[in-house]
C-alpha cells in the first residue's frame, strides 16, 4: 500500500505544479478488502481524498452478512463495464490490496471484467493482466 500511497502522492503534486485540476479523471483503482474498515483500512482518509482515485472496498466483518470484495466487482454490469473501461481505454492503474485469498478472488473477478471486452477470451485477459503488471499498472499486495 504504501507504494501505491506513493505514487498519489506523486501525481497529485504533479497536477499541482501543471495546474490541471480542473479535470475529474480517476485514472487509479484501489481494490481494498478487509475485515473491519476501522482496524483494517490504513491510510483511510488519504485514499477517500484523492479526486483521482477510485476506491472499490468491502469489510467483510463489519456487517451481519458477510460482503467481500470480489462481490462488489461482481455486483453490477456498470462497475464490471467501468473496471475494464479504466483498463482498456483510460490506461489507468489498478492496485490490488488485502487477503491472498481476496487478491486471487480479485484477479479473477478482473479477468472475467475483461473477457467480454476481449472478445470472451480467457488468455488474452491473463495476458493483458500479466502486460500491466510488467509496466506497474497492475500491481497487488496481498497477506495471509
Amino acid at each position: 500500500l504504501a507504494k501505491a500511497l506513493a505514487l498519489q502522492q506523486q501525481q497529485e503534486q504533479q497536477e499541482n505544479r501543471s495546474d490541471q485540476s480542473g479535470e475529474d479523471e480517476q485514472d487509479n483503482i484501489l481494490v481494498f478488502g478487509c475485515r473491519s474498515r476501522e482496524a483494517d483500512f490504513y491510510y483511510q482518509d488519504e485514499w477517500s481524498n484523492n479526486k483521482r482515485l477510485r476506491l472499490l472496498t468491502a469489510f467483510s466483518r463489519d456487517q451481519t452478512h458477510k460482503v467481500y470484495v470480489q462481490q462488489v466487482l461482481d455486483r453490477t454490469e456498470k462497475v464490471e463495464t467501468m473496471v475494464a473501461k479504466h483498463i482498456l481505454e483510460k490506461g489507468g492503474a489498478t492496485y490490488v490490496a488485502g487477503g491472498a485469498k481476496m487478491a486471487k478472488a480479485v484477479k479473477d473477478s478482473i479477468i472475467e471484467c475483461l473477457q467480454p471486452h476481449l472478445g470472451n477470451d480467457e488468455k488474452k485477459a491473463k495476458t493483458l493482466l500479466k502486460k500491466l503488471h510488467r509496466t506497474g499498472l497492475f500491481r497487488v499486495e496481498a497477506w495471509s
